[in-house]
């Protein structure tokens, strides 16, 4: 079924849209007015005139990209009004700042949930259940074969990894917003005894997140010259660019691996070209968006970023939810 043109938010330009608030949400392009998510750069543009989010994620861009911005920030659950729509952010459980957005017009309530996790995570905000008419649901790993295993029993692999191999250096890649932090929460818990060093760009997100009083444990700030023999038996994370090209060479004997949802896939896992994976999401796994379809008691779903046909096939037939898809 097709979206009505009486809908409050609408798919245009590959971007949703809030005709009545002339609103954009995380566009991929300038626009006059954005509500952002969260502070991951695949959900944020420059050159809007106005963004409007949570303080944290309004931070968090600073930090990455300078104070030359203006957002308008705002506390979880406070509604404000853009042109008579009320607007309000709710915790997403998927990094640091992270939201949803609910709009509530006339009674009727739509909610985005942009990028979520229900997994525990103590560096940012549980997913909040929120009630709610129509819901946009983001589906990356809408497939019945994603199931996420326990964070903590992922930190004791990584560990395990890393002590099996004393003669070699760890590279870890993983994303330096998010993931990484959410790493290192959880190697703290466990009895990891090397050294952890980080490439700067994640050296400075750890350091934004202390800021705000999430606790993340010490690393050390990676030095291109450092003594090879000081690396060994020990953990170096790094972002994902840097896994292809000329920065390895600065390294002997490493193993590598990948911190990804993605690398549950063996097929994938096989030909990343690292020697490990570790499945690990800061996005709801198959049960997890299921639990929050259910939950929101919404009886109209759309999804997007994702594959949605199992998922749209199996609550149209087992919970006789309507599913729609964005007239394009």
């Amino acid at each position: 079924m097709k979206t009505k043109k009486r809908d409050l938010i609408k798919y245009k330009d590959g971007n949703l849209y809030c005709e009545l608030a002339d609103i954009w949400i995380d566009p991929s392009k300038p626009v006059k007015r954005a509500l952002i998510t969260h502070a991951h750069f695949d959900h944020f543009t420059f050159g809007c005139e106005e963004y409007l989010s949570t303080k944290e994620t309004a931070i968090l861009i600073k930090k990455r990209i300078g104070d030359n911005v203006n957002i308008k920030v705002f506390d979880y659950g406070d509604e404000f009004k853009v042109n008579g729509i009320n607007i309000s952010f709710h915790p997403s459980g998927h990094i640091l700042g992270s939201s949803q957005i609910r709009f509530i017009f006339a009674e009727e309530k739509w909610l985005i949930t942009g990028d979520f996790k229900l997994q525990k995570d103590e560096t940012c905000k549980k997913y909040e259940i929120v009630k709610t008419d129509y819901l946009i649901s983001e589906c990356t790993f809408g497939l019945p074969i994603f199931k996420w295993d326990e964070t903590r029993k992922i930190a004791i692999n990584i560990s395990n990894w890393i002590t099996n191999s004393p003669d070699k250096t760890s590279l870890l890649f993983c994303y330096s917003l998010g993931k990484a932090q959410r790493l290192l929460n959880e190697i703290s818990k466990i009895n990891f005894e090397g050294n952890i060093y980080s490439h700067d760009s994640i050296h400075k997100m750890n350091n934004c997140y202390r800021e705000l009083g999430i606790y993340i444990k010490n690393t050390m700030k990676i030095e291109n010259k450092k003594n090879i023999d000081e690396l060994k038996g020990n953990l170096i994370l790094l972002p994902p660019s840097l896994s292809k090209g000329s920065y390895l060479k600065n390294f002997k004997n490493i193993q590598t691996a990948f911190a990804s949802g993605w690398m549950s896939i063996r097929a994938l896992r096989n030909r990343s070209g690292y020697d490990k994976g570790f499945a690990i999401s800061d996005h709801a796994d198959w049960d997890g968006i299921l639990e929050v379809v259910k939950k929101s008691e919404a009886k109209n779903v759309f999804f997007h970023h994702g594959d949605s046909e199992a998922l749209s096939k199996y609550l149209s037939e087992k919970e006789a939810i309507n599913v729609l898809i964005f007239e394009k």
